[in-house]
This record gives structure tokens, C-alpha cells and sequence, in this order.
């Protein structure tokens, strides 16, 4: 996976475009990419910095006008830069996450962890393979090296912080990469006798069927 800190990464949009857009003041989508997608209907299943509708820059009747700096919500920092617009997300995480629910594989944070997958079928693959200590986090560290897509976050150093969301390009490469990860992982206790299948609970057992070890 690709990895994006957005407190260092502005994502850039033509400028005509972005402006046309907020004046059209209709719900919009910006892309990773800086491509501007009209948000009336079902977006492309892809990472976006920004959905919602922009505040006006004209402002109307008891509406003021909002500086450019604030058009995204005050969250977001837009700057203009000659030809293009930046626009500034690190500081926008919930508005991240509310606009990209739909699309990312797990959550990741220095509190909670990763909890759970939103694939169904990938977290069938955990509630099995947890039987025996493999869980979502050793998954994710393995898709993350191993699988195409983007790996969106939001992390400092002083004091450390992290928070992210991962996105794959291909949820079926994703589902086999972890499918026979964990197998392979089962396999490697099996042989060390760190599973003994003589000495198995039921649930273990349903386990090793499911990754057809039994």
C-alpha cells in the first residue's frame, strides 16, 4: 500500500474547476488525486480528502461570505496558489472518516487499534483464525505490504500519534492474500506443535476446517 500523511501532503485542484465547483454549490467529492466529482449520487469506490457542499463565497441575504481559507468547513485549509488550489487536511480526520466510511477496508488508531475489518468475508477470516492468536492487526501489517491500494492517515511524532484508514485496489486479491496468509500461519503452529490437532476444542476445530487444515 501506498502510504499518505496528510499533514505533510496538500492535494492540489485545478483552480477554475475547484471555483466553478463551490460557485455550483452542490454537494461535491475531491479525490486523492485532486479530481473533482459531483456528490448527488453513489461515488467511486476510492479515498476522498473532501464530500459535502462547500460553504458560499458570496454569501446571501443574512449569509456571510466565507474566506476561501474556510470554504471547506474549518477543518480544511485552502490556499490559493497562482493556477491551482491546495487544500490542507490534517487537521480533518472525523470529516475524513465520515466521507470515506463507505469505502475503507479498517480503521487504524494509536488507541483503539484496529478492530475489526468491514469486508465480511475478511472478518470471517478473523473470527476463525483468532482462535488461535492471529488477529486483525497481523492481517492488516501483511496487506499492507503485500496489496495494492492506500493506506490514508494523519500522524505526528511529538507527541506520537496515528490514525488511519486503509483502502485496497482489489478486495478479492485482498480476501486471498489473507486467506492464505493465515493458513500458512496455522500450518507453521501445526509443525512446531504449538497446535496439537489430537487436542482440540470445538471451536478450534471448526477453525482448522474453515482454513482446510482438517
Amino acid at each position: 500500500m501506498h502510504k499518505i500523511n496528510l499533514i505533510d501532503h496538500p492535494v492540489r485542484v485545478d483552480k477554475k474547476a475547484f471555483l466553478n465547483a463551490v460557485n455550483a454549490q452542490k454537494p461535491i467529492a475531491v479525490t486523492l488525486d485532486g479530481e473533482i466529482l459531483e456528490a448527488d449520487g453513489e461515488l467511486p469506490a476510492r479515498p476522498y480528502i473532501f464530500v459535502g457542499k462547500p460553504r458560499s463565497l458570496v454569501g446571501r441575504g443574512l449569509v456571510k461570505p466565507t474566506p476561501l481559507s474556510q470554504i471547506l468547513g474549518e477543518s480544511y485549509e485552502v490556499k490559493d496558489e497562482g493556477d491551482h488550489i491546495s487544500i490542507y487536511a490534517g487537521r480533518a480526520w472525523e470529516e475524513l472518516i465520515k466521507a470515506n466510511e463507505p469505502y475503507y477496508l479498517y480503521q487504524d488508531n494509536t488507541s483503539e487499534g484496529i478492530a475489526e475489518f468491514t469486508d465480511s468475508e475478511l472478518d470471517e477470516h478473523i473470527w476463525y483464525s483468532c482462535e488461535f492468536g492471529i488477529n486483525c492487526r497481523e492481517v492488516a501489517e501483511m496487506l499492507e505490504k503485500e496489496v495494492e491500494g492506500t493506506l490514508l492517515c494523519i500522524e505526528t511524532e511529538k507527541p506520537y500519534n496515528f490514525a488511519g484508514c486503509a483502502f485496497v485496489d482489489d478486495i478479492e486479491t485482498a480476501r486471498k492474500q489473507s486467506f492464505d496468509f493465515i493458513r500458512a500461519e496455522l500450518e507453521k503452529k501445526i509443525a512446531s506443535g504449538e497446535i496439537d490437532t489430537e487436542e482440540l476444542e470445538e471451536a478450534e476445530e471448526e477453525a482448522l476446517k474453515y482454513f482446510g487444515l482438517l
